[in-house]
């Protein structure tokens, strides 16, 4: 045994040519490759911005300046006008009680006196300055609303995990209210005539997102307020929905808050969770190969609670609500 395996070991020690090293540094090179041009491509994005916001604050700048010379211009002529009608006040009032021929000496600068404080005043702003500050302000807004489709953009391209979820109305139990844009969900006060197709709940007041995973890594987002008597996650595409069941019977992963205000992970039996500071928005995350439905607060990305489970069907984002005064909204 020991002769054959010399044998074998020494035709592998002289064919032996690993290829991981290989592999590794060619990923490494392809890393360092993409850092380097990540960022020149920043430099350059950041001194084309540079360039643009000195352009712009320099024309904000000059339109400044000469708003406030023309303030100043006009402030002094206000001032003089107020001096002179002032003077021309006590002036023609005096001059009224003079007699006649004394009236009548000087006349000519009282009544040019006259005709100057007639005379209007021009506005401190000419329509060519005024039609130059709406056009950099229209620029201004242009570029902020540009800046602000160009980092959305930017995060919906690169956040590949991100996934664009809205609510299914046909899975919708008749007392939810869902809207147009199927981002909102609320409790009716009545009972809905809804078709009752063998999609749709109606042994729990629940809803499916409209979108299904059968592999990778997904999130989304959705605020609920301060509302309780909600439970969000994910289920799996055969769950009951036409008889009354318990959350937590199986095939939900979720999280809920009770009308004691209470939360709980619906797992078997249920865990009771004590969060550092009530979540407003909540992150839920799935990850259908590593079997993982993990909760965060999304504001500051605690984690709330983690699942573990084994997927082998398709499983969609779940809703549940059984309170008037609470509401779930998608985020955008």
């Amino acid at each position: 045994m020991l002769r054959n395996d010399l044998v074998s070991f020494q035709k592998e020690k002289e064919e032996f040519k690993p290829e991981g090293g290989k592999k590794s540094d060619e990923l490494m090179g392809t890393v360092a490759s993409e850092r380097e041009k990540l960022q020149a491509g920043f430099r350059e994005l950041q001194q084309f911005l540079r360039e643009q916001e000195s352009i712009l604050l320099a024309q904000l700048d000059e339109a400044h300046g000469e708003l406030a010379e023309r303030r100043g211009e006009y402030v002094g002529r206000v001032s003089a006008r107020q001096s002179l009608l002032d003077t021309l006040v006590v002036e023609i009032e005096k001059k009224c009680e003079q007699p006649d021929i004394e009236f009548l000496m000087d006349i000519d600068s009282t009544l040019n006196s006259c005709e100057t404080a007639k005379a209007p005043i021009p506005e401190p702003v000419s329509s060519e300055l005024q039609r130059r500050v709406c056009s950099l302000s229209e620029t201004s807004e242009l570029v902020l609303g540009a800046m602000a489709e160009f980092k959305a953009d930017l995060l919906s391209k690169t956040d590949r995990e991100r996934a664009k979820v809205t609510l299914d109305p046909e899975t919708a139990n008749p007392y939810l209210v869902l809207s147009s844009n199927g981002k909102t969900l609320r409790l009716g006060e009545v009972h809905q005539n809804l078709p009752d197709t063998p999609k749709r709940f109606t042994g729990s007041p629940s809803v499916l997102g409209s979108q299904g995973f059968r592999a990778g890594r997904h999130y989304w987002e959705l605020e609920v307020g301060d509302g309780d008597s909600w439970a969000v996650g994910v289920a799996v595409e055969s769950v009951q929905r036409k008889q009354p069941f318990a959350l937590a019977t199986g095939g939900i992963w979720a999280l809920r808050r009770g009308w004691d205000r209470q939360y709980t992970a619906l797992t078997v039996p249920p865990t009771p969770l004590v969060p550092e500071e009530e979540p407003r928005r909540i992150r839920v995350h799935l990850d259908y190969e590593a079997g993982e439905v993990t909760f965060y607060n999304a504001e500051n990305m605690t984690q709330i609670f983690q699942f573990k489970a084994a997927f082998a069907e398709k499983v969609f984002p779940y809703f549940w609500l059984w309170s008037e005064g609470s509401c779930i909204q998608l985020c955008a």
